[in-house]
C-alpha cells in the first residue's frame, strides 16, 4: 500500500534491525568467518583491538566530567548530608570484607602440601603502593596509566572544592557540554559493536 505520492504507507513500513539482533548477527558472522577462513581470518585482529581501546577511551573522561561536575553543583548541606551516608555506606563495606575475610578460611580444613620450588621465593618483593594507588601526585599520569582510585579522589576533591567558588556556573555548563559530547562519541562507538563483535568473534 502506497500514498499518493508514491511512498510506503506509514503502517506498512518496515522497523529497523533492533540493536541486539545486530549484534548476534555480527557474532554469528564472525563465528563463521573464524571457522570457513581459519587462520586468515586473524588480519582481522587490528580491527578488534581498535574497537576495544574505542570502547575505552571515553570511561575516564566521562568519570572525571561526571564527578567534577555533579559534585559542583551540589550545596554545603548537601554535601555534609552525602558525605555523612557515604562514611557510613564505606564503614559497613570494610566491615563485611573483614568479616569475610576472617571467616572464610574458617571454612575449609586445614591444607597440608608438599613444599616445592617456585621462582616467587627469590623474586624481589614489590611493596603495596597505597598512596600511588589513592591519591595522584600527577592526576594526568593516573589518567594515563588508568589509576581509577585516584582518579576519583582527584575528581571528587575538585568537585568538592567547587561547592565552595562564587561563579562557578560558565564551568560547570562547560562541563556539561564536555560530558554530553563524550556520551555522543560513546554511542557512535556502541553503533560500531557489531562490526566490532564480528571481528572479536
Amino acid at each position: 500500500m502506497t500514498t499518493d505520492a508514491g511512498l510506503p504507507a506509514s503502517g506498512t513500513a518496515q522497523a529497523g534491525t533492533s540493536p541486539t539482533r545486530r549484534i548476534l548477527l555480527g557474532l554469528a558472522a564472525g563465528v563463521a568467518c573464524g571457522l570457513f577462513f581459519g587462520e586468515p581470518a586473524a588480519v582481522l585482529q587490528p580491527v578488534a583491538d581498535m574497537y576495544i581501546r574505542a570502547m575505552q577511551m571515553t570511561v575516564l573522561p566521562y568519570l572525571v566530567l561526571t564527578l567534577i561536575g555533579g559534585l559542583g553543583k551540589l550545596d554545603h548541606a548537601t554535601v555534609r548530608h552525602l558525605g555523612g551516608r557515604a562514611l557510613l555506606a564505606l564503614a559497613a563495606t570494610l566491615g563485611l570484607a573483614v568479616a569475610v575475610i576472617g571467616l572464610v578460611p574458617l571454612a575449609f580444613p586445614v591444607l597440608e602440601s608438599a613444599s616445592f620450588y617456585s621462582d616467587a621465593l627469590i623474586a624481589p618483593h614489590q611493596p603495596f603502593a597505597l598512596g600511588e594507588l589513592y591519591v595522584p601526585a600527577n592526576p594526568f599520569h593516573a589518567m594515563a596509566n588508568a589509576i581509577v582510585p585516584a582518579l576519583v579522589l582527584f575528581s571528587s576533591a575538585v568537585g568538592l572544592a567547587l561547592t565552595g567558588v562564587p561563579g562557578k556556573g560558565p564551568l560547570l555548563a562547560t562541563l556539561q557540554a564536555l560530558e554530553q559530547a563524550v556520551v555522543r562519541v560513546t554511542r557512535f562507538v556502541l553503533t560500531l559493536t557489531p562490526w566490532g563483535v564480528f571481528a572479536i568473534t
